[in-house]
């Protein structure tokens, strides 16, 4: 059964780690997971790691402080691995900040890989996923007037980015 639309997230997340984690940790997990596990290829696989910049994971609502909390709650508790583009480990929050992309990736046992990966093979396949960091638009005041050729750049790229949206769904 294939539910559309939804994110899986492991149950030990919910059955054994939940209860001793702060809020912040719970909502970076979680911003952490979507990234990962809710985007999928043509194949039906999912990503092993992601790139998260700090302005996404402060959508949940949190502030930059409780980020970094959060982030190093989850790696004290081992259920994230951080490192940067050549897969240096940083687990240091002076390294992050001095990083210029952080990669995230979910500390998943056997067991639960084995759901969220390839079935056939039992591991994790190679993958080119185009990272899920979001991408600004400038922003016009209401009384300004866009230029044409911006405007018509503007509804491309949104059209474009709709469409990878609707074809990740199926």
């Amino acid at each position: 059964m294939k539910l559309n639309n939804t994110t899986p997230v492991p149950n030990t997340f919910f059955d054994t780690h939940i209860s001793s984690l702060s809020g912040s940790a719970v909502r970076v997990y979680l911003k952490i997971v979507r990234n990962i596990l809710g985007w999928r290829d043509e194949q039906g696989r999912v990503k092993e790691r992601d790139w998260i910049s700090h302005s996404q994971f402060e959508k949940t609502g949190l502030s930059n402080r409780s980020v970094t909390n959060g982030i190093q709650e989850l790696l004290e508790q081992k259920l994230i691995i951080v490192t940067d583009y050549l897969n240096n480990d940083l687990t240091d929050p002076y390294k992050r900040k001095k990083a210029k992309r952080v990669y995230y990736a979910l500390q998943l046992k056997n067991s639960e890989k084995t759901t969220f990966y390839s079935e056939k093979t039992k591991e994790i396949p190679t993958q080119n996923f185009r990272p899920t960091k979001e991408i600004s638009l400038p922003k016009y005041n209401a009384n300004e007037r866009i230029p044409d050729h911006i405007r018509l750049e503007q509804i491309r790229q949104e059209q474009q980015r709709k469409q990878m949206q609707r074809d990740s769904w199926l």
